[in-house]
């Protein structure tokens, strides 16, 4: 049985010493005025202080709490006024330090802590470093961090050196350095992604030239009926562009969305307030492989829960894979992303995932009848965008794709915004085996008429 690590206490029965080692960051003052206050709180509110960082009502109770502590004593560190003092004591006793700031600008999209000293942005699509939201050492950067896994009743430890966990807003993944008993060289690093309350809209992608406007209407047309997948690098944009899908669905449709990190978390989303039919399914981990819930498994949970669409986070393992192929065989419209450096690589990578290496041209066969539209999306420069939208027609043995292009996108530039510029050009028109689904899906006949006819000046590409 794994020995519990309780966080809270770690963090606030901290010694006099070791906090001013914590938090001296060059003003002595400073860290003799976090530690009056918090020893006034610990003294008069420690139930409160205790759950101040997890609960936002009793930090705004906290917050008071130490105004009146401020007013009462009169209490001043050098080269601050009392405002500003007030603020650093919040950001080191209640909030999460030197990244607060980062944590609150809607802007900022990520923040990587790479060490204790070293800490990017990622603002619109720009990588910004920001060395003075470096922490004093590895022991603050540590105790930050704890605070962050409170909220899932974790922290780092040797025995537990990497964790993905959510606190309010974020998604945090954070491994402990090598030497403090972790697995990273240079020290203990965190990765944070920030979500917004709202999602990105289909017309935004548009606004945003994610895609196009005869995309959209594409998508909006026939993409309902389609088994999909979203392919592309790390940071390209996929779980973003996933969010959007359901935009082109009637709000009253049955989604069960399935993630091992939630990103999607749809139901928390003000532009999807009136979407009432969506669950979300998220994995579990166990030493116990029987009550272990890996993406496989909630996949299979998850056919049984009547769904009439499937989007499934991320599929990166063979059992995830084939059981989202399996979704898909069954008769269920099913969406999931996938880690591909093109269209057609995508197409070769769920043969080799959802493959065994004995029976894969019988798989690609079966995958080829499923699946039915790849999107890969690419990050160039500050801009996402969808690059290529493929139809799958088939498999030339099991490593060679036969892929259909209906659209790619051609750069013609590189602003001085950082923002790519080109346009979208459709290629094909949909196959005669896609028109014949959707006519079973009962698509308007126009629809696929429209696109079933090549673009004019159509050339096989």
């Amino acid at each position: 049985m794994k020995n519990f690590f309780n966080p809270l206490e770690y963090i606030y029965t901290l010694g006099e010493a070791e906090e001013e080692r914590l938090y001296d960051h060059g003003a002595v003052d400073l860290s003799a005025a976090v530690r009056q206050v918090r020893n006034y709180l610990r003294e008069n509110y420690s139930a409160g202080l205790a759950t101040a960082v997890i609960d936002p009502e009793t930090r705004e109770l906290m917050k008071k709490q130490i105004l009146h502590y401020l007013g009462e004593t009169g209490l001043s560190a050098p080269g601050m006024d009392q405002k500003q003092l007030y603020i650093r004591l919040q950001e080191e006793i209640l909030y999460y330090g030197p990244i607060q700031k980062a944590l609150d600008d809607p802007a900022v999209a990520n923040i990587d802590i790479n060490n204790y000293k070293d800490v990017y942005l990622e603002r619109e699509g720009v990588e910004e470093y920001h060395p003075e939201m470096g922490f004093k050492d590895e022991a603050h950067l540590e105790v930050i961090i704890n605070k962050m896994l409170m909220a899932d009743g974790k922290a780092l430890t040797a025995n537990e050196p990497h964790i993905d966990s959510l606190f309010e807003k974020f998604r945090i993944c954070a491994v402990l350095g090598s030497g403090r008993g972790g697995i990273a060289t240079e020290g203990t690093c965190a990765s944070i992604r920030k979500f917004s309350e709202e999602t990105i809209t289909s017309a935004q992608l548009v606004a945003g030239g994610c895609i196009s406007e005869e995309m959209n209407e594409f998508f909006a047309q026939v993409l309902p009926w389609c088994n999909g997948i979203i392919a592309g690098a790390t940071n390209s944009g996929k779980t973003t562009t996933m969010m959007a899908i359901p935009f082109y669905f009637p709000a009253d449709t049955r989604i069960i969305t399935i993630e091992d990190s939630p990103e999607m978390m749809l139901r928390r989303r003000s532009n999807y307030q009136n979407y009432h039919n969506i669950v979300a399914l998220q994995t579990k981990d166990h030493e116990n492989k029987e009550k272990r819930f890996d993406i496989a498994r909630l996949t299979k949970v998850s056919l049984r829960m009547r769904p009439v669409k499937v989007m499934i986070g991320e599929v990166r393992d063979a059992q995830a894979c084939r059981q989202a192929h399996e979704s898909m065989n069954t008769g269920h419209i099913t969406y999931f992303t996938i880690h591909a450096s093109s269209a057609a690589n995508a197409a070769v990578r769920i043969v080799q995932l959802a493959g065994d290496g004995y029976n894969d041209e019988i798989i690609a066969a079966q995958l080829a009848d499923t699946v039915d539209l790849i999107l890969f999306q690419q990050k160039m420069g500050r801009s996402r965008v969808i690059t290529e939208v493929v139809e799958l027609a088939g498999y030339e043995g099991a490593k060679k794709p036969v892929c259909r292009r209906l659209f790619q996108f051609c750069q013609t530039g590189l602003g001085g915004d950082g923002k790519v510029s080109g346009c979208h050009q459709r290629l094909n028109g949909i196959s005669q085996a896609l028109a014949d689904k959707l006519r079973q899906a009962l698509v308007p006949r126009e629809h696929i008429d429209h696109w079933l006819v090549p673009p004019a000046g159509w050339q096989e590409k």
